[in-house]
């Protein structure tokens, strides 16, 4: 595979020879002293990778960099400074327009990890942007199809009272093939994320039952649980390796990628119009209730209902099925984890609601039947298991539908406490 193409400009001869010798063979380089020629190459031949020195004569490298951007906003750009210029390199990055700097002397090592990082994630939005492309053909066709259900419903308007069995048959049969492409969806999301826990089934299923605690009426709590379904849409644009690790695991740069889904969910389903409002509750998730979230830094009620509902479900469900850390928390913890972020990160009359729900799993009060997490010193006689109870080295225990004994009780105790091994169960509650 040929090596990733990277310009290097410094004022500094000795400086670029320095960086040649050190990068010259793992990049294919484009050596430039003077500012004013890198660009005018550039313009010419856009490479995604960009290093530039910080102090220059002609123009420096914030500004260079600028110019960069305007012409390739996909590049990966890069400062490197000396201390003196610190403050004018933090300024540069927190205005947007570099992915990162380095402060001279350079660590050879760093430099390359840092570089060969940026193209990796280049090229996974290169794979994301094709992915768009194709996507939105899909969903053509799904509008088009959508369209038709509109047109059935003018009709019938227009004409109540002419209105035959086998039209209103066509219209069902059009209204069920919607549901099962975004079922279809949820479940190709789920094999990509080589995800088994029905995660994304199940935080849809809590996401509408709180909205419809919260009054909302029929469309948007179906609106929020299409949302709660498709919201890791995104994460198709995702290597499995990244997916494969706990989210505390990954390097900064790592990070930045995985959290670019929500976006790329937003615009993968921009050609539906009919998901419209679904796309605004995905795309918000992130924000934080106090203002300091992303991506447009909304406060309290001005986030969507939706999303702030799916920002405490999905931050539950993910650190009991252990996807935040190395090892699951418990459901005890997960919840105390929750409740500290109650004002900042999450709305804490919605976080409150939904703490309330997990409390109550047996509540035979709950008009749905719902999926649970518990820990193992809640589990009682009765309850029916909705997943396979496994170990630490991958065995079965118990098998999904087991109906709860107090010998299957006692024999988890036994193996916690042998093994230190905790347990979360999935089980079902029974309204």
């Amino acid at each position: 595979m040929s090596k990733p193409a990277l310009l290097v400009i410094d004022d500094d001869k000795e400086v670029l020879s320095a960086l040649n010798r050190a990068l010259r063979l793992e990049f294919e380089l484009f050596l430039f002293s003077d500012p004013i020629a890198a660009l005018e190459f550039y313009r010419e031949k856009p490479t995604p990778l960009v290093l530039s020195d910080m102090r220059m004569p002609e123009m420096d490298g914030a500004a260079l960099l600028g110019h960069i951007s305007e012409i390739n906003p996909s590049s990966k750009r890069f400062l490197l400074s000396g201390y003196a210029d610190i403050n004018l390199t933090v300024a540069a990055v927190n205005e947007g327009k570099i992915s990162h700097y380095f402060t001279k002397p350079w660590d050879n090592i760093e430099l390359i990890a840092e570089l060969k990082d940026a193209f990796t994630v280049y090229l996974s939005e290169l794979s994301t942007k094709k992915l768009l492309r194709v996507n939105k053909e899909k969903n053509a066709k799904l509008s088009l199809l959508n369209s038709s259900m509109e047109l059935e419903i003018n009709k019938s308007k227009k004409k109540l009272d002419l209105i035959s069995t086998k039209e209103a048959k066509s219209f069902a049969r059009l209204k069920k093939t919607f549901n099962t492409f975004v079922c279809i969806y949820a479940n190709s999301i789920a094999l990509h994320n080589e995800e088994y826990r029905q995660h994304n089934y199940r935080i849809a299923s809590h996401a509408r039952y709180i909205a419809e605690l919260q009054g909302c009426d029929k469309l948007l709590s179906y609106q929020i649980y299409i949302a709660g379904l498709l919201y890791e849409a995104g994460k198709i644009s995702l290597p499995q390796k990244l997916l494969r690790q706990p989210y505390e695991q990954l390097n900064h740069q790592e990070q930045t990628l995985f959290d670019s889904f929500y976006q790329t969910s937003a615009d993968l389903l921009s050609g539906v119009d009919e998901l419209s409002f679904v796309i605004e509750i995905i795309k918000h998730i992130p924000e934080h209730i106090n203002g300091t979230g992303l991506p447009e830094h909304l406060i309290g009620d001005d986030i969507p209902l939706g999303s702030r509902i799916l920002a405490i479900v999905t931050s539950f469900d993910n650190l009991v099925i252990g996807r935040q850390q190395i090892t699951p928390v418990s459901v005890t913890e997960a919840k105390q984890r929750l409740a500290k972020l109650a004002g900042s990160r999450f709305d804490p009359k919605l976080l409150s609601i939904y703490l309330n729900m997990l409390s109550g799993f047996s509540d035979s009060s709950t008009a749905n039947k719902l999926e649970f997490p518990i820990d193992l010193l809640q589990l009682s006689k009765g309850l029916i298991l909705t997943q396979d109870v496994v170990n630490s080295s991958s065995n079965i225990l118990l098998t999904k539908g087991t109906v709860i004994e107090q010998s299957h009780i006692d024999k988890l105790l036994e193996i916690s406490k042998e093994h230190e091994e905790q347990f979360s169960l999935f089980i079902q509650n029974q309204p």
